[in-house]
C-alpha cells in the first residue's frame, strides 16, 4: 500500500507548500506523566516523518529509532535534528528488532493505510517487540472525518482505496479497537479533533500497555 515513491513524491509536494511540519499539535504532551514512567527508554518512532515526535521524545529522555518509507522524509529529520538515528522501513515488512527490545512504540497517523490482516500483523509484531509492561502509543483516523468521495472505493469496511490519488487509507471505530486492542491493557482511548495540513482532523488517541 501507499509505496515508497507515492510517500517521496508526497513529502516533496508537501514540503514545497509548508515548509516543515504538518500537525499543529504535539498530542504527547497531554500525556507526559503516563509516557514518562516507562523505565525502558529505547524507543521506535514508526512513520516518524519530519520528526515532531521523534524530538519531543528526545527532549523527554528517550533513545528513538525514527523509521519511515519515505527517504526524503528521513533527510528532512536529519537536516532538522542532526543527532537522530533514522531507519528506512516499511512497516507491513515488520520490526527487524529483537523481542523486547523498547519500552515505547510511537505510531502517530502512520498505521491506517492497511487491511485490517495486515493491522493485527503490525500490532503484533509491535508487542513482541515491547518489554513487558512498554507503551505502544499513537494517533489513528476517525469514520468522523469526511475523506470518503465519489473517489472512494471501500475494499473492506472502512478501509479505501481513492482511485484519484491512488492513495489507501482506513478510518477507525471503536469496534476496531476493541479487537485490536483485545490483548493489550487500554491506558487511553479518546476520539479527538486537530489541525492537519491546514485541515480539521478527527483522530484517536492511543495508550496501550503490554500486558505479558
Amino acid at each position: 500500500m501507499n509505496d515508497e515513491k507515492y510517500w517521496n513524491n508526497t513529502y516533496t509536494e508537501d514540503l514545497k507548500k509548508y515548509k516543515a511540519d504538518f500537525l499543529e499539535d504535539n498530542w504527547m504532551e497531554k500525556y507526559k506523566d503516563i509516557i514518562c514512567k516507562v523505565n525502558n527508554k529505547n524507543a521506535i518512532d514508526i512513520g516518524c516523518g519530519l520528526g515532531q515526535d521523534t524530538n519531543w521524545l528526545m527532549k523527554n529522555g528517550f533513545k528513538v529509532i525514527s523509521c519511515d518509507i519515505s527517504s526524503v522524509a528521513l533527510n528532512k529529520l536529519k537536516d532538522l535534528y542532526p543527532d537522530a538515528e533514522t531507519m528506512r522501513l516499511d512497516v507491513s515488512d515488520g520490526l527487524p528488532f529483537k523481542d523486547a527490545s523498547f519500552g515505547l512504540i510511537n505510531a502517530n497517523l502512520s498505521l491506517h493505510y492497511f487491511t485490517m490482516q495486515t493491522t493485527n500483523k503490525i500490532f503484533e509484531d509491535i508487542k513482541r517487540v515491547l518489554t513487558p509492561q512498554g507503551l505502544f502509543i499513537g494517533r489513528m483516523n476517525s469514520t468522523k472525518n469526511d475523506y470518503v468521495n465519489s473517489n472512494s472505493r471501500e475494499i473492506e469496511k472502512n478501509f479505501y482505496f481513492d482511485t484519484h490519488n491512488g492513495k489507501y487509507s482506513r478510518l477507525f471505530d471503536k469496534e476496531q479497537f476493541d479487537e485490536l486492542f483485545s490483548n493489550w491493557k487500554v491506558l487511553v482511548l479518546k476520539e479527538t479533533e486537530t489541525v492537519r495540513l491546514e485541515r480539521k482532523k478527527y483522530t484517536w488517541e492511543f495508550i496501550v500497555q503490554n500486558n505479558l
